[in-house]
């Protein structure tokens, strides 16, 4: 019989592994490419959104941040002459996110040739039951 967090494991280290080969030429991992992705998908957030939507950690999210900030990908709004702690893509980083996400998407539209359009619904409902099932512990 075969164990599901074993199966989730191995494929979920496999599609990892194929993203981060999308994303080492640009200098990134997944990790920060999840955080341009929420940006992008939400155009601000404080710190505190991201670790929470991604159940990281406080500090490593604090430096992962640190590290877009750094690469000019990320930085604070600044509002009537003051830098709020509020994140915003950089105009870089709009223009990373652009041309990365035609990658992953592209990569993900492969991985997921293998189903229907009804499977492939039925797969992200399942991911979704199993995220609400899973922060309910």
């Amino acid at each position: 019989m075969k164990l599901f967090f074993q199966e989730y494991s191995r494929v979920y280290r496999q599609i990892i592994n194929d993203v981060n080969r999308i994303l080492k030429p640009y200098g990134l991992t997944s990790v920060l490419w999840g955080i341009i992705l929420y940006l992008h998908r939400n155009v601000t957030a404080k710190a505190s959104n991201i670790y929470e939507y991604y159940s990281m950690d406080k500090g490593m999210t604090s430096r992962y941040i640190a590290k877009l900030r750094n690469q000019g990908y990320v930085d604070y709004v600044v509002q009537n002459g003051k830098v709020k702690k509020i994140l915003k893509l950089t105009e870089s980083g709009n223009k990373l996110f652009d041309e990365i996400n035609s990658k992953i998407r592209n990569h993900e539209a492969n991985v997921l040739s293998i189903f229907s359009d009804s499977e492939r619904s039925q797969l992200m409902d399942m991911i979704e039951k199993l995220r609400v099932k899973t922060s309910e512990d």
